[in-house]
């Protein structure tokens, strides 16, 4: 089957003059366009004199095919998609030729742009300078987590993206900052769609998309995502292996189709990854678990791919565990040495706190039972971070009411509860309780190797109390 050419390309951000250079929507506004940004086969996004406003212009001449996009592009505007980070159509141009105009915020790029500069400078021979200087590990997990977070909460409202690739998801240019925003929304759909033959970016695309056996659904957007999130953290595609790369083409169609084993498959390694960053590098086992179930079972059941939602909850907890490293800026995982693997630079001990989560369950009178999650919350010098009622990882987490912030600085740690709530401190080797009620820090000076209990009170704590364990 014959792919869409606007799907074929691993576009750049393109600074070049449109050919149309003045477009007029429904309501008589002209928009003067000044840069091509992108471009696939259905259309050319375009920069406009406008800040912050973007105008997308069909380029297929077609009519019957112009008039199907228009169509799509009207229901689109009719649905309810606020609250989400998507750049939706806010009007139809109608002259000269058919298009959109959409609104997305300044200081974004497509995540292809750093993708691209990230693997260029691996294939340089400068090893991971790319990858450092694109954001390291914790910016990758920040972004994936916002991404995730956007279409679980597009497929919760009965929607799939369609055509998702790094090329129409923008975030922000400056690695200090991790906003992420959908762009390109013409393949949006409700249930499932078949689409205008198949549109799809190759790579991206759900094995049964490409075999031309299915259409779009939330369960091909649950592939691309983790296509995305496994090239993202690992400069590895999670089908392009030994059996691939160097070979002939019709190779990377069979893996693109699904007839090839995953890269880290447990039980065949006749496609094994090549090259990239080893994935317990970048992946915390929850997260390898995730991909293990979209490559492995849920190549051929879709069923048995994670959902966004899953995704999001496995990185939220993944950023929970990283440390931030002092040398190479990059984010790591919590390990017991303290140790940066991008750079080996050891971690002060005085620069992190590990803390274990479980629920305190009193007996009839008798000592508290302590109930163990197996959850965990790393504290990073200098990074603020809230806890409460649920922690990182959970479905209730976004939701669940703050009960306090912790923060580990030059001269220890610092508990501030929030309005309203409390937080008790319990010495477990001699039942000392000291009830916090506002900020508070524990000092370095002071501490002893002792094991502390954090209890969390709030009106809507349940019986089962959380409680934050550490060793200070």
């Amino acid at each position: 089957m014959k792919q869409n050419s606007a799907s074929q390309t691993q576009e750049h951000v393109q600074k070049s003059t449109p050919r149309t250079r003045t477009v007029h929507d429904q309501y008589g506004t002209s928009y003067r366009l000044t840069n091509k940004l992108g471009e696939g086969g259905q259309g050319v996004v375009c920069t406009t004199e406008r800040p912050s406003v973007l105008v997308k212009v069909f380029n297929d001449k077609h009519d019957e095919k112009r008039q199907r996009w228009v169509n799509q592009i009207n229901w689109i505007l009719r649905q309810e998609l606020d609250g989400l980070r998507i750049a939706r159509p806010m009007a139809l141009i109608e002259k000269p030729v058919p298009g959109y105009v959409m609104e997305l915020m300044d200081g974004l790029e497509p995540l292809q742009t750093a993708l691209a500069a990230s693997h260029r400078a691996l294939q340089q021979g400068k090893g991971l300078q790319g990858f450092l200087t694109t954001g390291g590990l914790s910016r990758r997990l920040a972004l994936l987590r916002e991404l995730a977070r956007t279409l679980a909460g597009l497929h919760a409202r009965g929607f799939a993206y369609g055509d998702l690739s790094p090329v129409n998801v923008f975030v922000s240019q400056s690695v200090e900052h991790h906003q992420v925003w959908l762009i390109d929304c013409d393949n949006l759909c409700a249930t499932e769609r078949l689409g205008h033959g198949h549109v799809h970016t190759p790579g991206y695309a759900a094995p049964e998309v490409v075999r031309g056996e299915r259409g779009v659904n939330s369960l091909t957007d649950a592939w691309s995502f983790a296509v995305i999130a496994l090239e993202l953290v690992s400069h590895c595609h999670p089908f392009k292996g030994a059996a691939v790369l160097e070979t002939e083409p019709e190779q990377e169609e069979r893996a693109l189709r699904g007839e090839l084993p995953w890269i880290h498959h447990p039980d065949d390694d006749s496609n094994a990854a090549g090259e990239g960053i080893p994935l317990d590098m970048v992946a915390t086992p929850r997260m390898q678990a995730l991909f293990e179930a979209c490559f492995d079972a849920g190549r051929d059941d879709p069923l048995q791919r994670p959902s966004l939602a899953e995704w999001a909850d496995a990185l939220d907890a993944a950023w929970a565990l990283t440390l931030g490293c002092a040398e190479c800026s990059s984010g790591f995982f919590w390990n017991d040495e303290h140790q940066c693997p991008f750079c080996d630079h050891v971690q002060p001990d005085t620069h992190a706190l590990k803390l274990a989560h479980a629920y305190h369950c009193p007996d009839e009178g008798a000592d508290a039972v302590r109930l163990p999650t197996g959850d965990e919350q790393v504290l990073d010098r200098g990074r603020s971070v809230p806890l409460h009622l649920a922690p990182a990882g959970t479905a209730w987490y976004r939701e669940a009411p703050r009960v306090c912030t912790l923060e580990l600085d030059a001269e220890g740690l610092l508990i501030a509860p929030e309005p309203g709530a409390s937080v008790t401190l319990r010495c477990e080797d001699d039942g000392r309780e000291v009830e916090i009620k506002r900020r508070q820090r524990l000092r370095f000076d002071r501490r002893t190797e002792a094991r502390l209990d954090l209890h969390l009170h709030h009106p809507q704590a349940a019986e089962l109390r959380p409680v934050w364990r550490f060793v200070w």
